[in-house]
C-alpha cells in the first residue's frame, strides 16, 4: 500500500529531474505550447471551467460544513476544517479497503484486472479516463491505495494506472483556461505545457526500460524501510514536500 502512494511520487521527480534542465536552457515546453495554443484561440470561446462532476455532486455536503466551520471563531474554523479533512481521508480509506474486499469477487475483480491489469496501455488509458472523471489525480491514485493493500492489484499493474492519471489531471487546467476571456493565451498555455509535460514524460519514462523501472525500484524501496521504521514516512513526507520546497525556493530568491 505504501509502495502504491508513493509510486506517484516517483514518478513525478523523476520527470523534473529529466525536464527542468531541458526547459532550463531549450524552453522546448514553452515553444511547443505557444504554437499549439496559438492554431486553437480565436475570437469565439467556450468556458467549460465549471464543468466538475465531484464538486456538484459533494456540493450539499461541503456547503454545510463550511456552514459549521464559518460559525466558529478563528483561528479555530480553520483549524476544524483541517482536523476534518484529514480524519476523512483515513476513514475513506479504511471503508474503502473493507468495501473492496467484499466486493472485488468474481466477475467484479475480473473487470478491474481487464481495465487496469491487461496490459499497460489499458491501465494508462483507465488512469486517464477515472482522473478525467474525477479532475483530480490525487483522488485516482489514493483509490489504488486500498487496493494494493488489499492484496487486489500488484504495484506493477498499478503503475501504469498512475501514469494516465497523470495526464487524465491536466483536464482541470484546461478547462480552468477557457474560462479565461480578456487574455486566454497565458492561460491556455501554461495548461497545454501541463498537458506535454505529462505526456511527454510518460512516453519517455515508460518507453525506456532503465527508466521504467526506477519508480518502482523506489517505492519498493522506501516502502520496506518506511515498514520497518514508521518514522521515515513522517521523515519522507516534510522532506519532499516541505522541507526540499523551502530550499529551493530559498535558493531560487539568491539567485
Amino acid at each position: 500500500a505504501f509502495a502504491a502512494a508513493t509510486i506517484h511520487d516517483f514518478f513525478n521527480l523523476i520527470i523534473v529531474v529529466i525536464f527542468l534542465p531541458l526547459e532550463i536552457t531549450t524552453h522546448f515546453l514553452e515553444k511547443i505550447s505557444l504554437f499549439l495554443t496559438s492554431l486553437v484561440v480565436g475570437e469565439n470561446s467556450i468556458n467549460l471551467n465549471n464543468v466538475n462532476l465531484i464538486k456538484f455532486a459533494t456540493a450539499p455536503v461541503t456547503e454545510r460544513i463550511n456552514t459549521f466551520s464559518n460559525s466558529l471563531p478563528e483561528p479555530f474554523n480553520g483549524i476544524a476544517l483541517i482536523v476534518f479533512g484529514i480524519s476523512l481521508i483515513f476513514l475513506s480509506i479504511f471503508f474503502i479497503g473493507k468495501l473492496l474486499k467484499t466486493l472485488m469477487v468474481g466477475r467484479a475483480n475480473e473487470m478491474l484486472h481487464t481495465a487496469i491489469g491487461n496490459g499497460p496501455m489499458a491501465g494508462i488509458a483507465s488512469g486517464t479516463l477515472v482522473t478525467v472523471i474525477v479532475q483530480s489525480s490525487s483522488t485516482t491514485t489514493s483509490l489504488m491505495v486500498p487496493l494494493a493493500g488489499t492484496g487486489l492489484l500488484s504495484l506493477q499493474e498499478i503503475y501504469p494506472f498512475t501514469l494516465g492519471a497523470n495526464i487524465g489531471t491536466c483536464i482541470t487546467a484546461l478547462l480552468a483556461a477557457t474560462g479565461i476571456t480578456d487574455n486566454p493565451i497565458p492561460g491556455l498555455e501554461i495548461a497545454t505545457v501541463h498537458l506535454l509535460y505529462n505526456i511527454l514524460g510518460v512516453v519517455i519514462i515508460y518507453s525506456i526500460p532503465v527508466l521504467r523501472q526506477m519508480p518502482i525500484l523506489g517505492a519498493e524501496t522506501l516502502a520496506a524501510v518506511a515498514t520497518e521504521r514508521k518514522y521515515l514516512a513522517f521523515v519522507y513526507i516534510g522532506s519532499v514536500f516541505f522541507v526540499i520546497p523551502v530550499l529551493l525556493l530559498s535558493l531560487s530568491t539568491l539567485l
